[in-house]
């Protein structure tokens, strides 16, 4: 404890650094991929979200219907929209604080409070409009009732179940928690058989009224996946980038760009952590304060374990971010690690280490590419400076295809920032994300699109970096034909913005 601070002071000041370091810079870092898909969503009619979600993304449902009504109270900004989760990481930073204390470690509980504010996984979830905010406090707070549960207060068991519902109806893979739980249980309460049974009855039952939407997730193809990894990358993103990177690095990131300053703080604090996790867990059960190492190791490894196993031997489900709801776990870890230093002065260096070294990787995470590099609201403020009402624009595809139809485009930048693109003609647009219960909707090539050409004399072209040369030398021939020549350019890091005209 903090001499002199009341026991209320403690928690509702690590809760407001939480919420503060997650806001901070929060406006600054430009909208990305997975922020389209929950503000295309979001801004549709309750009709026309309720009939998404049978379609696709069941596994975001609540949070979709939550976000729709939070926006429409408080707006569409990037801070509007990460503001929830900014309140969530106070949340999950006072829950750490509680779970700690109630393990019977109040000694740590401020480490662990301080550890969790500046953990990089927490920070970015921080400053993201997903749901792994609230399922990370969710996880923690469902831990700690759990715990107050576990000493005969009975009532609690229905709250804990409440949780669990909630927990797997935002995020799917919160319902790994529940093993972790029964492992946990299963060791320190094996020889209390009704604290088992009134544990299942309330896990049963959160998992039962959770049961629709984990049903219709799993009958929706594509939902759970991810791109395949090797084990050597999956073993890294694991150790490294789940709890001490968060989602950066930038893919267009390189040595000489001013970025290996906190991809070396990354390697550094991730290898301080897992040195302190170590000696935590060692001295725990050294000290006979084992039944913290039980509660916190199986969440901390367990679900990273079993989908990591899963998506190696059959199908990708694996991606660092699904497994946020951990991180409350990895805090408390590395805190009961700090709390074995012999020496006061050791404790508090050790908690300066892991801010210092986390402060590049927090940087990295609010600059305004900060979300794997996206420049979105670089390439919307250009166009939104250049363009004019009636112009057109062309969001070329993010895929080379030879379809006559394109399902993935550029135009996930409209959907974050759609003033910079109002009054705009969009060339290629066929069928509205609305009109197919879709995320993106669908596209026409630009060769099948000069009759819409036919109409505008400005064209805003908004392609990828990468875009493919031969795809480009396409585009370019059919915008000469129609009589457009190439006038002004931006090149960013992941997006550029070509001018044609007549």
């Amino acid at each position: 404890m903090i001499p002199g601070a009341s026991p209320v002071g403690v928690p509702v000041a690590l809760g407001l650094l939480g919420t503060l370091l997650s806001l901070l810079g929060s406006w600054n870092v430009s909208l990305w991929t997975d922020e389209a898909a929950t503000i295309s969503a979001a801004r549709r009619s309750t009709a026309q979200l309720w009939s998404l979600v049978h379609h696709i993304d069941a596994v975001h449902a609540a949070y979709y219907f939550f976000i729709h009504f939070w926006a429409g109270a408080f707006g569409y900004s990037a801070f509007s929209l990460r503001l929830p989760s900014a309140i969530a990481t106070g949340l999950v930073v006072v829950g750490v604080w509680a779970l700690a204390r109630a393990l019977g470690r109040a000694d740590v509980a401020v480490a662990a409070g301080l550890v969790a504010a500046v953990l990089p996984r927490i920070t970015w979830m921080g400053i993201e409009a997903r749901s792994f905010g609230p399922s990370a406090a969710v996880a923690v707070w469902a831990t700690v009732i759990l715990l107050v549960a576990l000493r005969g207060r009975k009532r609690w068991w229905f709250a804990y179940g409440v949780l669990i519902a909630l927990g797997t109806a935002v995020n799917i893979y919160l319902a790994l928690l529940v093993v972790a739980h029964a492992t946990a249980l299963l060791i320190i309460e094996r020889r209390r058989s009704s604290s088992l049974g009134l544990w299942l009855a309330a896990a049963a039952g959160g998992i039962v009224l959770a049961s629709p939407v984990v049903l219709e997730s799993l009958g929706q193809r594509g939902q759970l996946g991810d791109n395949a990894v090797s084990a050597s990358t999956l073993l890294r993103q694991a150790v490294v980038n789940q709890w001490f990177l968060g989602q950066t690095p930038t893919r267009v990131a390189s040595s000489s760009d001013g970025h290996s300053l906190w991809s070396l703080a990354s390697l550094a604090l991730a290898l301080v952590g897992w040195l302190l996790i170590v000696t935590g867990v060692i001295s725990a059960l050294r000290r006979s304060t084992w039944r913290s190492v039980w509660i916190l190791v199986p969440w901390l490894l367990l679900p990273t374990a079993l989908v990591g196993l899963y998506s190696l031997a059959v199908s990708p489900l694996y991606n660092p971010r699904y497994f946020t709801f951990c991180a409350p776990a990895a805090a408390l870890l590395i805190a009961l690690g700090i709390g074995a230093l012999p020496r006061l002065w050791l404790r508090i260096a050790a908690v300066a280490l892991i801010v210092v070294l986390a402060a590049p990787i927090y940087l990295s995470q609010r600059e305004s590419t900060g979300k794997s590099g996206t420049d979105w609201s670089q390439t919307a403020a250009y166009v939104d400076r250049h363009a004019h009402r009636g112009d057109g624009v062309y969001f070329a595809p993010l895929d080379a295809t030879t379809a006559s139809r394109v399902e993935r485009t550029t135009r996930n930048v409209a959907v974050a920032y759609p003033d910079a693109f109002s009054g705009l003609t969009d060339l290629t647009l066929r069928v509205s994300p609305t009109a197919n219960s879709s995320l993106r909707g669908l596209s026409a090539e630009l060769s099948a699109s000069t009759a819409r050409l036919a109409t505008v004399d400005t064209v805003w072209v908004v392609r990828p970096t990468d875009y493919p040369a031969a795809s480009s030398e396409s585009d370019a021939a059919v915008f000469a034909r129609e009589g457009f020549h190439r006038a002004a350019r931006l090149i960013g890091p992941m997006d550029s913005v070509i001018e044609y005209t007549r």
